[in-house]
């Protein structure tokens, strides 16, 4: 969920256990399954449901008493991830500050962030697939052909600059100080670079949040859940759902174990306000949010601690920027993120 953001961050950038075996084994089986489930658009984010696919079915903790979340699994350190945000803004308003005075500007519609992480042991490779809004199309009642709906307002305005880091990469490398970027050769790219340094100063929770590194915190490795099961995360344990530095309370109740282009996951509906500050998405653009969570679902992988899905109706506040210079976005955001793992 520390993507919430992201979409937002585009805008805001105007402003500025078991073996190695069982391991290797179900990273082979996430693979197959992945090409087996994945649809015909892929751009479009990963439906739930499906079969369990039967390799990684075989390493779920389910007994008559409910399923385990399982913690003993060892974490690979070879693992890629595509993660799909479609964010729709509903009623939002977007305000920037300056010396000069204030502006203000709806903004509605669709935007659409694509990543790629890959980490390849200490080697680690973030790409920015594709960032931007989604142009709304409707067919034509006079010869049916499709038409595009124009858009007049902050987003459309401002939709250059969030496509400035599309198709763009950047690399790290692990060292006994952390993630850190490997020397420049060649000419520089001022976006890229800058781009690397925002991302290097809190790269651990990005990771954590896409599904490259473990989260910190996760669900209890004995208890078992059922149907209408019912935790609530505060304090620390908010890392669970927004790694980083969180308050606030949320509730979870346990619904179904369903599978995510065949892997097992639990599924539960979330409700709850979460503070998050300091948050960073991948394009490395830091700010605060204040989150309402009025109705949602997460899916949880059952075999490692990762979200791989959320789908979240939220009222955001998010504040980016310091000095004179401030933009803030208020409004409603329908959020819908998957991760494709493997």
């Amino acid at each position: 969920m520390n993507r919430l953001r992201n979409a937002a961050a585009a805008l805001l950038l105007t402003g500025l256990g078991l073996s190695s075996v069982s391991c290797d084994k179900a990273k082979l089986a996430v693979t197959a399954a992945r090409e087996k489930f994945r649809g015909a658009d892929p751009s479009a984010p990963v439906l739930p449901g499906g079969e369990v696919d039967p390799d990684l079915g075989s390493q779920v903790d389910s007994a008559a008493e409910g399923v385990r979340f399982r913690r003993d699994l060892p974490f690979p350190t070879e693992v890629s991830v595509r993660t799909v945000e479609r964010l729709t803004f509903q009623e939002a308003r977007i305000v920037n500050t300056s010396a000069i005075g204030t502006e203000k500007a709806p903004l509605t519609g669709k935007h659409e962030t694509i990543s790629n992480i890959q980490r390849s042991g200490s080697q680690l490779t973030v790409q920015i697939e594709k960032s931007g809004r989604v142009v709304e199309k409707e067919a034509s009642e006079e010869d049916g052909k499709e038409k595009v709906i124009p858009v007049a307002d902050a987003a459309s305005v401002r939709d250059d600059a969030a496509k400035r880091l599309e198709g763009a990469s950047i690399e790290f490398r692990q060292t006994t100080n952390g993630w850190r970027l490997p020397d420049s050769k060649g000419p520089v790219d001022f976006n890229r670079m800058l781009w690397g340094k925002q991302l290097q100063t809190a790269l651990p929770p990005v990771l954590a949040s896409e599904g490259i590194l473990p989260r910190t915190q996760w669900f209890s490795s004995t208890r078992r859940w059922n149907t209408g099961d019912k935790f609530e995360i505060s304090g620390d344990s908010l890392g669970l759902l927004f790694p980083g530095k969180s308050s606030g309370k949320v509730n979870l109740t346990y619904e179904v174990t369903e599978a995510l282009e065949g892997h097992p996951c639990g599924r539960f509906a979330v409700t709850g306000d979460v503070s998050v500050k300091d948050a960073t998405g991948v394009e490395g653009i830091t700010a605060d949010q204040e989150i309402s969570i009025r109705s949602g679902k997460v899916w949880c992988s059952l075999l490692y601690p990762l979200v791989l899905r959320e789908d979240l109706d939220t009222v955001q506040t998010i504040t980016s920027g310091s000095g004179g210079a401030k933009m803030r976005i208020q409004g409603g955001v329908l959020v819908l993120r998957t991760r494709q793992w493997k």
